[in-house]
């Protein structure tokens, strides 16, 4: 006797998914959320040679020294945004340190004296939507003549894609 309720019951189990599939017709819906939110990337490459200032032109009030050894690629789907630099300690005196970001979307600043730039400042405005890729960031070094020695130091400079 138990069998038979056994196989009812195994029975009523396997066929219940199947009826619920005939009642359910040949199609469904379902809801799906979309979005797109803001992106806003910057990435760099390559590292800038160090700044030795070791020479000098006769008669020359400044001195300085320049590298374009690094690049930058940013994307964005947002319009008019702006690249700025920051440097994390500000030069010591009678130095500068100056950059220029080359760009293709946007306007590039030319070359930005970023040597007390603990506030962000532009050095490309003007970008919209889509990408500029490895575009050329220079750096250039630049001392006035009267300095002494000074030891090796280094500084910290941060791009930042912003509206």
């Amino acid at each position: 006797m138990r069998a038979p309720i056994i196989r009812l019951s195994l029975s009523i189990w396997f066929l219940t998914p199947l009826v619920a599939l005939a009642q359910t017709g040949s199609s469904v819906v379902q809801t799906l959320n979309i979005e797109v939110k803001p992106i806003t990337k910057i990435a760099v490459s390559g590292n800038p040679g160090a700044l030795y200032i070791t020479d000098a032109s006769a008669g020359s009030d400044v001195l300085s020294v320049s590298d374009n050894n690094s690049n930058y690629s940013m994307m964005t789907n947002l319009d008019n945004m702006k690249i700025v630099a920051s440097i994390n300690n500000p030069m010591p005196e009678g130095t500068r340190l100056m950059m220029k970001l080359e760009s293709s979307k946007g306007s590039s600043s030319g070359l930005v004296d970023v040597s007390n730039a603990m506030s962000p400042v532009e050095v490309v405005t003007a970008l919209g939507k889509g990408s500029d890729l490895n575009q050329s960031i220079t750096y250039t070094f630049a001392a006035n003549a009267s300095i002494g020695q000074i030891n090796v130091d280094s500084r910290v400079v941060t791009l930042t894609l912003t509206n």
